[in-house]
Parts: structure tokens; C-alpha cells; sequence
């Protein structure tokens, strides 16, 4: 059979994908993958499977797309169906990675589900309690492949067997990108240490980096302690990324919004605005600062420039960057000098 893979969205290889070129070339079936908006090709007429996978909800216009294109074609991911699983299907847990032949790292799960019920997150229902998975020699494809993790958990510190997982990451010399981000809300001394004593990395392998999230104002007290037990064990606030969920609570304002972000400027971490409704003012913020605008112009001038940088006057250039370093260290007295940019 010929069976066509649509990746949807995401920078990422699409792991569900994955299993689903390895169970059907397992079968003999000839794959191939295909990127971005559907189209039919010719020779389509062949095609007798077809598969779309999606992340974000916003994706779903390009999703009833590809059905429209091909009828049949099953769709699934958390951008369509939280409930689909490739277990479903019949799909077992081999990745193919020749689906992707120029990305290097090893992708996988130690965990799956979350202790946590945040009400915007769609892991509790999807994957339930918190489970082990794998074992890091289980993740890693092996030689002649770098040591290089891309981890999917949610949860990491939520299973019993972390501390194992940790163990065989720091010996094996494995780099570690924790991509869905540690909960620094629960973080105590002992997993502050275990972050610390591996060789963290963004999704590149090419940064220091730790992510997580400040989602709901009420968490700040937790989020600060978290954050500063990660500094105590010797991670650079400049190396943590904290996600912001903006948009989703009822009467948040922009007073709000920015009160988060200064917090966490202040405190020397990197804030990332995930905006949960896609308003123009929403994309703006994030863009603000993302783009690091908003160390050096103030929501005021940006906002009345459109949410944009061009154009601006010098007397539109504000002192938003230049709080000194004396008063983020007050905010932070765990932070080392210079690492207020």
C-alpha cells in the first residue's frame, strides 16, 4: 500500500508520525511524509492511506483541508481528537527516523500524564495519572547517534523512578532538553540539585537552557521559590525560560500580563508570552517581549506604534531596560552579578 503522512504544524518531528511510518513499512507499505498545506500530487490516485497529524487548534482549517482533499484520511493530535490514540489503531511504540533524515537527536518519553488539573491543559484527560515509560537506553537510538535527548514529558519529577532517569542521564554524559518544561511550582531542593547536575539544553542542543511556566498570577510565591531553589543549585537565572499563559483568565488585564513579565525581567529569567486567544493585542505582547523590545520601549509607545518596532523615535525609546542590577538583586539575592541584561 502507498500511505501518505501529513506533518500539520510544529518544528519539531512529529513522533506520533513516526510510529506510524515504522508500523507501516513493518507491513511492507511504502510512506512518504509531506509538509505544510495538503495538495494532491500526481500518482495520488494510488494512495490508499493517508494520515494528518496536528498540534494547535488553529491548524484545523489546514486539517479540514486534507480531508477535503482525501475523504478518508484519519486525522489526530491534540489539535484534533485529545481522545485518538495510535494504541487505537493498532500502532506500536517504534519510531521511524529516516521520517526526518536531517534531525540528530533521540525523542521520547521517561513519563506520561501529570499529578496536576490545570484547567486549560488537555494532559490529565488525555494521558491520565502520572506513569513510567521508558528508560533512557530505551529513548536513545545508540551509535553513531550524539547523545542528545529530546525529552516529551510532561511531568518528569512526577514519577517515582526519576531519580533513576536522572542517574542514567548525568552518567551516560547525555545532553537533555526538557521540552515540555519542569513545574517549577514543585520543585524542592533535591530536584533543583538533579536539573543542575545534567547538561541542560534547548530543543538545539546548542543553549543552556530550563523551561517552565508562570500561568496563574496566584502561583507567583511557589513559582519564586522554585526558581530560586534552581538558582541555589547553581542553574544562571538567564538560562530559565518561563512560559506566560496570557489571554485565558477571566479579567486579566494588561497591568496584569505586565506585572508577570517585570517579575520575571527582574528576577533575570527569560518571560515567553503564549497567548491562549490569538488577539492582535495578545500576538503583540508576545512579540514585545520576545523580541527583547520591552527592555528598551515602553507598552505604550509600542502598543500606539501598532505592536511594532519600526518607525519609533528615540523619544518613544524608554529606560524599560535599564533597572540596575541593585534592584533585581533585591528581587533575587540567589542571582550572581551580571546576569541582569
Amino acid at each position: 500500500m502507498k500511505v501518505l503522512l501529513y506533518h500539520l504544524d510544529g518544528k519539531l518531528p512529529n513522533l506520533a508520525l513516526m510510529r506510524l511510518a515504522a508500523f507501516h513499512r513493518g507491513r511492507g507499505d511504502q510512506v512518504e511524509l509531506r509538509r505544510g498545506k495538503p495538495y494532491r500530487a500526481i500518482g495520488d490516485a494510488g494512495v490508499h492511506l493517508v494520515y494528518g497529524s496536528l498540534i494547535f487548534e488553529r491548524s484545523r482549517p489546514v486539517a479540514e483541508r486534507l480531508r477535503q482533499i482525501f475523504p478518508g484520511a484519519i486525522l489526530g493530535g491534540t489539535g484534533w481528537d485529545k481522545m485518538l490514540t495510535l494504541e487505537a489503531l493498532g500502532v506500536g511504540r517504534q519510531q521511524d527516523y529516516s521520517l526526518y533524515p536531517g534531525f540528530r537527536q533521540s525523542m521520547g518519553f521517561t513519563q506520561r500524564g501529570c499529578r496536576l488539573q490545570c484547567p486549560f491543559c488537555v494532559v490529565p484527560a488525555k494521558e491520565g495519572k502520572v506513569r513510567a515509560e521508558s528508560m533512557i537506553a530505551e529513548i536513545w537510538r545508540g551509535e553513531p547517534w550524539p547523545k542528545e535527548l529530546l525529552l516529551l514529558d510532561n511531568d518528569f519529577f512526577g514519577q517515582a523512578v526519576w531519580r533513576e532517569r536522572i542517574r542514567e542521564i548525568r552518567e551516560g554524559g547525555f545532553k537533555v532538553s526538557f521540552n515540555q518544561g519542569i513545574n517549577a511550582r514543585c520543585l524542592t531542593q533535591e530536584t533543583a540539585e538533579a536539573i543542575a547536575s545534567v547538561d541542560y539544553r534547548d530543543d538545539s542542543m546548542e543553549r543552556k537552557r530550563i523551561y517552565t511556566a508562570w500561568d496563574n498570577l496566584d502561583d507567583e510565591k511557589r513559582l519564586f521559590a522554585g526558581l530560586g531553589a534552581l538558582c541555589a543549585a547553581g542553574v544562571k537565572p538567564d538560562h530559565i525560560m518561563v512560559y506566560m499563559l496570557v489571554g485565558y483568565w477571566p479579567g486579566e488585564t494588561a497591568a496584569s500580563r505586565d506585572y508577570r513579565r517585570r517579575r520575571l525581567r527582574e528576577f533575570g529569567a527569560r518571560p515567553y508570552p503564549m497567548p491562549y486567544v490569538r488577539t492582535r493585542e495578545l500576538i503583540g505582547f508576545q512579540r514585545w517581549i520576545v523580541g527583547a523590545y520591552d527592555k528598551r520601549i515602553s507598552w505604550e509607545s509600542w502598543e500606539a506604534n501598532n505592536y511594532r518596532p519600526e518607525g519609533l523615535t528615540a523619544e518613544d525609546i524608554t529606560g524599560a531596560g535599564s533597572r540596575s542590577g541593585a534592584a533585581s538583586q533585591r528581587l533575587n539575592p540567589l542571582a550572581p552579578p551580571g546576569y541582569f541584561r
